[in-house]
């Protein structure tokens, strides 16, 4: 017998995120103050790519300007595209120079072997539903939940997606609700009315946070 076709994983579009950014303000007394006053969220795209997994690598545990410093500087030394080859034959030391901690250069070694042996088919991730990617991603070193959630979120613009492991999430909630959540379940508790579009409240939140510090959303 034939397996029935598999259904394409839904991915956020201007059109969609603008849509649901509306359907959450009615439903979310918090969320209503934020898209009163910004509108609805930005999309934010990253490329679904190896590259994009070194970004987030740079990210871990810096803020955001940091990594994109470090991030272009290796665009820029780059010959062509940020790939896995480019990322192996720059190796350790260059990295290293260039910004990268001992760890993180650790780690954007260790996944450039993994997609040159065909271990990691960073392409294959857009067919797979969420856990599937999501197990995927945590199977290689230096990449966890919130790694996923990024690429998730970023990279293939899936909707349901919350990272309970991003301060600017968690602190943000807690600013606006004004409750300091004691857990990450405390925070996945509070967002459950948020499904099936806690991509699109994250970015709300974002949105709030970003501009209570006077910056520019990521």
């Amino acid at each position: 017998m034939s397996r029935p076709p598999q259904r394409k994983p839904s991915r956020l579009t201007p059109k969609t995120l603008a849509e649901g950014a509306v359907r959450l303000a009615e439903a979310d007394p918090v969320l209503r103050k934020i898209h009163r006053k910004f509108g609805p969220p930005p999309l934010l795209r990253r490329p679904a790519t190896y590259a994009t997994f070194v970004h987030i690598i740079l990210e871990q545990q810096v803020s955001v300007e940091s990594a994109k410093a470090t991030f272009d500087r290796v665009v820029g030394t780059c010959q062509s595209e940020l790939s896995p080859r480019a990322i192996r034959d720059l190796g350790d030391q260059r990295l290293r120079e260039l910004g990268f901690s001992r760890q993180k250069a650790r780690y954007a070694l260790a996944l450039a072997d993994a997609c040159l042996a065909g271990d990691f088919d960073v392409d294959a991730l857009t067919r797979l539903d969420d856990e599937a990617v999501r197990s995927q991603i945590v199977a290689q070193l230096g990449l966890g939940n919130w790694s996923a959630d990024v690429f998730l979120m970023m990279a293939l613009q899936r909707p349901d997606i919350l990272p309970v492991g991003d301060l600017a999430l968690v602190k943000g909630i807690q600013e606006i609700d004004q409750t300091e959540y004691e857990s990450r379940q405390q925070i996945a508790d509070r967002a459950e009315s948020w499904r099936p579009l806690r991509s699109i409240a994250t970015r709300m939140v974002w949105q709030w946070y970003v501009h209570q510090r006077g910056r520019d959303i990521f």
